[in-house]
């Protein structure tokens, strides 16, 4: 009490003021403090706890939201703060209590930021699950829910599952303005591993754990995150944005890895090499010879990837059962063409009679391996720390971290981690056991340079992925991509994103244009897996430079808020997808949009403006080559053709009255790696290209309304269509600039 005192009535010592007033105003305030505490931020957010009944109240005056809960229990040094973080300028409010055990928890609220931080700290650690907090039994009501299931490749749903996820609450009223939905989640901010929210989202929310969690550690302290905001991917960015920076997570450069840089070529499971060779020549000579053929016919292969089949396996399936001898009954039998566990991390023999590293010297292009869960027959318990599917032991990572980075990798896959988590008993009971065995995985992969991929992860490994800044990638899609997907594919791609990884489709063929599409538009890998000679090399220039660099969009290409209100609504409704490119003050669309069946309406429709994109725009499909002008807040409008897909490049018209799409040849046509500059300037446009080694000229085109004049290359306008094309020579330089101008 005397240091609230000191705090907020110290200052008043050296003014005049009249003694009964003071009086009075003292004796309001010890009643508020010895009921209450409540502080108030300029954000719109305001806290009040109640220390006779340990009663919360947190209140957002933007969005005029309550939420409320309680401890149960009448609380202990209540204390209020001010202070700074990396997440900028907040207020807090600590407290106290006993149930069974003591409590500690605060809650934190930030001035700039619609956020709220809780914690729960247990002074002398707890043998079993302590009590949730926070705990609401009132918040925002009649909304639609969404949240990511227990299952792999956290697909999406528009319920409340129960486990370790983020819980997204959005309005659904059609009459919104401006359609922005009021939304907001709440997730596990720490211990993502062990992290479970509980409720029904209609009378109760609860942040715990799982209920079978054993041992917590003196001063334990578990985080919850509470973010609201008008919009529903504002809501998704800002908490992604705050958790990103509570961990240091940076998101990665689109092409920080060759994984994300380069085209690739898969033999993962829907790749026609999966389990699967030329028996004349055996696997190896058999992946050689692809590299042959791309070679020959000039298609850049940035890396290859070798799945399951590399390393040596049980015949234990995932349930302990022996019916896992044989993957491919048409091949040889062996411990790689298993479908088991791992048994030992070393390329087989039978395969690579000269080993993983001289296999790599003779390919002469990096790989990504594959690993699956150990075994429980395999020898590495013996020399291991191992629980259940688990390696804990850091040694371990060390030990096969070491021969692939010999062998020439450069990504590590951890797939089956769904598995791996729910066959290993001890990482769901114990704090130690999860961390240890990612944070192993990710430091062994650290010390030797790899970045990694995770692969049928969980909701929580998506969460678990805010520590690493190595795992540039993660699968979001079932296996052998295609448009069953799609839709999944997308959703689960947001929650990859704002945790700071870039969503991998897998593997498909290709001559699937719109598998081709959608993979380059997700800003993350793209990976084919073709048998030789069934390659379509126009398709994969489409989405590559000639040597083999993705021309990629900025950020991943995820849903709109009116993807959310339709789905969760039932709605058969085209899905509606975005990304885009930014150079300076020009802002390029790209929108995909597509249905799951013939049913769906084929009515696509959206407002430019909503997309960032502002005055007149252009807006260009490159599959029919039609061409619209609009004003960027009129409504577009357009059917989806029989192949049940389509996209659009959507280009500001400048004042120059120009727009450019960019590369002719390309998916993302004015992606940085290959349009690195475009700017307008005095009535002209000023557009750098980069030209990749062996790339004689490149074909600029866009919209003007009447004929250009370009300072290079050769120009070609069409008046019926007002589309025009530069065919712009490299003259063997890496680089070109140009300006081009409408005819007066």
């Amino acid at each position: 009490m005397s240091n609230l005192f000191i705090k907020y009535f110290y200052p008043l010592a050296n003014l005049k003021i009249d003694i009964p007033f003071f009086s009075t105003l003292l004796f309001v305030f010890l009643i508020i403090v010895y009921s209450n505490l409540k502080a108030v931020n300029i954000s719109g957010i305001s806290v009040i706890v109640n220390k006779n009944t340990g009663d919360y109240k947190i209140t957002s005056s933007l969005m005029n939201w309550n939420f409320r809960g309680t401890t149960g229990h009448s609380l202990n040094k209540l204390k209020a703060f001010q202070g700074k973080d990396e997440i900028g300028i907040f207020n807090e409010i600590k407290f106290s209590w006993k149930d069974n055990i003591p409590y500690e928890g605060t809650i934190k609220w930030y001035k700039n930021e619609p956020v709220v931080i809780f914690a729960l700290i247990l002074p002398d650690g707890s043998a079993s699950m302590p009590n949730p907090f926070p705990a609401f039994t009132e918040f925002p009501k009649k909304m639609k829910t969404f949240s990511y299931n227990n299952d792999n490749f956290a697909p999406p749903q528009f319920k409340l599952n129960e486990t370790s996820t983020p819980w997204l609450f959005f309005s659904s009223d059609n009459s919104r303005q401006n359609k922005i939905y009021d939304s907001f989640i709440i997730s596990p901010a720490s211990d993502f591993i062990v992290s479970k929210l509980t409720g029904n989202g209609e009378t109760s929310i609860n942040s715990s754990l799982n209920s079978g969690i054993k041992d917590l550690p003196k001063n334990f302290n578990h985080k919850t995150i509470l973010v609201f905001n008008h919009g529903i991917k504002k809501t998704w960015d800002t908490w992604g944005k705050v958790l990103r920076t509570m961990y240091n997570r940076r998101i990665p450069n689109n092409d920080a890895d060759p994984v994300l840089k380069y085209f690739g070529y898969w033999t993962d499971n829907g790749a026609d090499y999966y389990y699967n060779y030329d028996t004349a020549v055996g696997y190896a000579k058999t992946l050689l010879a692809i590299r042959n053929r791309y070679k020959k016919e000039e298609i850049p292969l940035g890396y290859i990837q070798l799945d399951s089949w590399w390393y040596e396996k049980s015949i234990y399936d995932y349930d302990g059962k022996p019916d896992a001898d044989h993957k491919n009954t048409k091949l040889p039998l062996g411990k790689w063409n298993r479908y088991g566990g791992l048994m030992n991390y070393i390329a087989d023999p039978f395969l690579f009679p000269h080993g993983l590293a001289a296999f790599h010297k003779e390919m002469g292009i990096p790989l990504v391996t594959h690993n699956r869960w150990i075994d429980l027959h395999s020898p590495y318990h013996d020399k291991y720390e191992i629980s259940g599917f688990a390696a804990i032991d850091s040694k371990f990572w060390d030990h096969i971290i070491k021969y692939i980075k010999q062998s020439g990798v450069v990504c590590y896959e951890q797939d089956w981690l769904n598995y791996i988590y729910n066959k290993s008993a001890g990482m769901s009971e114990n704090l130690h056991i999860g961390n240890a065995f990612t944070d192993g995985m990710a430091n062994a992969c650290k010390k030797y340079g790899l970045s990694m991929q995770y692969c049928m992860a969980m909701p929580r490994y998506f969460l678990q992925g805010l520590k690493y800044n190595n795992l540039t990638t993660i699968r979001t899609s079932g296996d052998r991509f295609e448009p069953a997907h799609w839709k999944n594919f997308l959703y689960a791609s947001q929650l990859a994103y704002e945790c700071g990884m870039y969503p991998w489709c897998d593997v498909f063929k290709s001559n699937e244009i719109g598998n081709m599409i959608l993979s380059v538009l997700s800003a993350g890998p793209v990976g084919t897996g073709d048998a030789i000679g069934k390659e379509d090399k126009s398709n994969i220039l489409m989405a590559c430079r000639k040597d083999g660099v993705i021309v990629k969009p900025d950020v991943p290409i995820l849903p709109l808020d009116i993807d959310y209100i339709n789905d969760s609504k039932g709605e058969k409704s085209p899905i509606l997808a975005y990304t885009y490119t930014k150079h300076g003050d020009i802002t390029t669309g790209y929108l995909f949009a597509f249905i799951e069946d013939s049913s769906f309406s084929k009515v696509i429709s959206f407002i430019p403006s909503e997309l960032g994109i502002n005055g007149i725009v252009a807006i260009y499909c490159p599959l029919n080559k039609k061409l619209n002008i609009i004003d960027s807040k009129s409504v577009f409008k357009a059917n989806v053709p029989k192949d049940l897909f389509t996209y659009f490049i959507i280009a500001p018209v400048s004042p120059s009255g120009i727009a450019l799409f960019g590369d002719q040849g390309k998916i993302t046509s004015t992606g940085k790696q290959r349009i690195a500059n475009l700017v307008e300037k005095k009535g002209m446009i000023r557009v750098k290209v980069l030209f990749a080694k062996g790339e004689s000229l490149v074909t600029i085109y866009g919209y003007s309304k009447n004929p250009i004049i370009c300072s290079k290359g050769t120009a070609n306008y069409n008046q019926d269509t007002h589309i025009f094309s530069i065919i712009l020579p490299s003259n063997g330089k890496t680089e070109a600039s140009l300006t081009l101008h409408q005819k007066t």
